[in-house]
């Protein structure tokens, strides 16, 4: 009878201990933080994707547009000064602002390095940048179209 007493209780002490308990929740909960880090990280990589995708269409039109208007020409054709384009509304792309930030120029006087910088709350936060070469001239299709009354 003893040792059908002994047996009964070595069986009742077969399972885990608290430290492989705890061990085995430790690293379930690494693994699942592991996991929603991916998640955050493809999910900023979809909102960057789906704003270049909005972008697109307007991005080339926009830097276009902006080689051609940029430079206020003076009454006497000479070349006054570069306009201001900060919050100005993307065409095309509603919901999106952007600015032009000019850089003063390198080894040739007539290019300057522009960044456009598209966003849609805060210019701290750029959806997108898009960086080209600004030349410091006003078009002769522009000229004209201010010469004719």
């Amino acid at each position: 009878m003893f040792s059908c007493c002994r047996r009964e209780a070595t069986a009742l002490k077969r399972g885990f201990s608290l430290i492989e308990v705890l061990l085995a929740m430790a690293i379930f909960v690494l693994a699942v933080t592991a996991l929603m880090g991916m998640f955050q990280f493809g999910g900023g990589m979809e909102a960057t994707a789906r704003a270049y995708a909005e972008l697109a269409p307007s991005v080339e039109n926009l830097a276009e547009t902006i080689v051609h208007d940029a430079w206020l020409p003076a009454p006497d054709g000479t070349i006054l000064e570069l306009r201001a384009y900060k919050g100005e509304p993307v065409p095309d792309a509603p919901g999106y602002l952007y600015d032009l930030d000019v850089a003063p120029p390198g080894e040739d006087p007539s290019l300057y390095w522009a960044t456009l910088r598209i966003y849609r709350s805060t210019p701290e936060r750029p959806a997108a940048k898009l960086s080209f070469l600004l030349p410091r001239r006003v078009p002769v299709a522009r000229r004209l179209e201010q010469s004719i009354p």
